[in-house]
């Protein structure tokens, strides 16, 4: 009898040890840094991870815009966005030493290709460059105007993903190549006619269509998700 209970407590302990050992290939994770971008436009983002070997995985990410922080006097265009992303990446550790096991803390590199769009109202303020009498030198305009926006391009991605059993959390930064299109909509405003307000040059002057072009991307982020 005893026996038969050691030999069941030795079976036991295997299967338990098996389980908990064995690799899980699929992870589902939010990302609620996206839930406050200002840098483009706020979405809900989720992704999939899915483990293509034991030392790399494939990432894919798609989030969809549910509201906007612009708050405009003329609407011209309805808000609405997504984005979306495939990342191929590697864990560093696992690549170099195949007899590493997952750990807590696990570094990764990738290659990532996104692409988003977004449409939305914007505004800003500017005074004429040469006014016509002296009122103007102290009148300042507002104009609203809709934006259109199209980004895509290539990053490299490295990141730390923390796991507490089951849970995931995973801090990274991202920085490449952005060609970026904007096209805009019922705007008055004139580059040379008129000068931007700079206290909103920076924020606001990325969606006139004077911001189009090539141009280095660079991001932070944090997904928390749960592996299964």
């Amino acid at each position: 009898m005893k026996r038969t209970i050691v030999i069941l407590i030795v079976m036991l302990s295997a299967c338990v040890y098996s389980q908990e050992s064995k690799e899980r290939n699929w992870g589902i994770k939010i990302n609620p840094v996206q839930l406050i971008d200002i840098a483009s436009f706020p979405t809900l983002q989720l992704s999939v991870e899915r483990k293509i070997n034991y030392y790399s995985s494939l990432n894919i990410e798609v989030g969809y815009q549910l509201y906007d922080f612009t708050n405009t006097d003329t609407i011209f265009l309805k808000p609405k966005g997504f984005k979306t992303n495939i990342e191929g990446r590697i864990y560093l550790q696992k690549l170099f030493n195949s007899r590493v096991k997952s750990k807590r803390s696990e570094l990764y590199a990738g290659i990532q290709v996104f692409y988003r769009e977004n449409q939305r109202n914007s505004f800003i303020e500017y005074v004429p460059i040469d006014p016509i009498n002296e009122d103007e030198y102290i009148d300042e305009y507002l104009d609203d105007f809709g934006v259109k926006k199209t980004a895509k391009g290539i990053n490299l991605t490295v990141g730390n993903q923390f796991s507490f059993a089951r849970f995931i959390l995973e801090p990274f930064v991202v920085f490449g190549y952005m060609n970026r299109k904007t096209i805009n909509s019922d705007l008055e405003y004139d580059e040379s006619k008129h000068s931007l307000n700079m206290n909103h040059a920076f924020f606001l002057g990325s969606d006139l269509e004077s911001n189009s072009g090539d141009m280095f991307n660079f991001g932070l982020g944090c997904r928390l998700g749960y592996r299964f």
